[in-house]
């Protein structure tokens, strides 16, 4: 029984097959390179580098020497470059893990830092830092799953700008009950750190405005 003899391609064929093979491989790659390349990742990355991160220790048994929360507290205050990066209407993500670690920052410097006498006072001034933190944090997480309304996102940020109004005149009450200068010193930056969380919580509602449509859905924030 004789074999049947394969039909012989012609050029045209054969190059009709190698432009689809090359269509094929394009298509591929891009896939993977699409896969591989998160832009987002890629412009937090660039963003980063304008950012100074704060460093507070988590329940450090060394949580009395002052030094590193001392400047953890100075740089959150003073710093002003990584606040104005956080300007961007792009920004949202950066904005609010800035205003989380902050307001973490300021909890566990003002339990080191102030003075025993302080113990009564700054438990209630930090009331309103503990619920702000929650607040943010729930927005943060609600955001980025898309699981929040426009009046349920406006409402935590509300909440948490509040807090912090709370906080700053909570303590300045306290402040105002001692004579300590140690007291006055720390007081005082946590002050003007509350002073500029303000403002950047007045950069984030400008954010949340920005992200929802008229239909109360959120456009894609990005993970930073």
């Amino acid at each position: 029984m004789s074999k049947a003899t394969p039909t012989p391609r012609n050029d045209a064929e054969d190059e009709a097959a190698f432009d689809d093979w090359l269509a094929a491989a394009d298509t591929t790659m891009l896939e993977r390179v699409e896969t591989a390349i998160d832009l987002d990742a890629g412009c937090a990355s660039i963003f980063s580098t304008a950012m100074v991160p704060e460093s507070v220790p988590d329940d450090d048994p060394d949580i009395g020497h002052w030094t590193n929360l001392d400047a953890a507290l100075r740089e959150a205050a003073d710093s002003i470059a990584p606040w104005l990066a956080l300007r961007s209407l792009h920004a949202l993500p950066h904005q609010l893990d800035k205003a989380i670690t902050t307001t973490r920052t300021m909890t566990v410097v003002g339990r080191a830092l102030l003075p025993d006498a302080m113990r009564i006072p700054w438990g209630l001034a930090s009331d309103f830092l503990a619920d702000c933190n929650t607040d943010l944090t729930r927005l943060k997480h609600g955001l980025l799953h898309r699981s929040l309304s426009r009046q349920e996102a406006v409402d935590l940020h509300s909440r948490a700008a509040s807090g912090v109004t709370n906080f700053r005149a909570a303590l300045l009450q306290a402040l105002r009950s001692t004579d300590q200068p140690r007291a006055h010193q720390v007081g005082e930056r946590l002050v003007s750190t509350a002073e500029m969380l303000c403002l950047l919580l007045k950069w984030t509602g400008d954010s949340i405005n920005y992200i929802f449509s008229d239909i109360e859905c959120p456009t894609a924030v990005p993970v930073p």
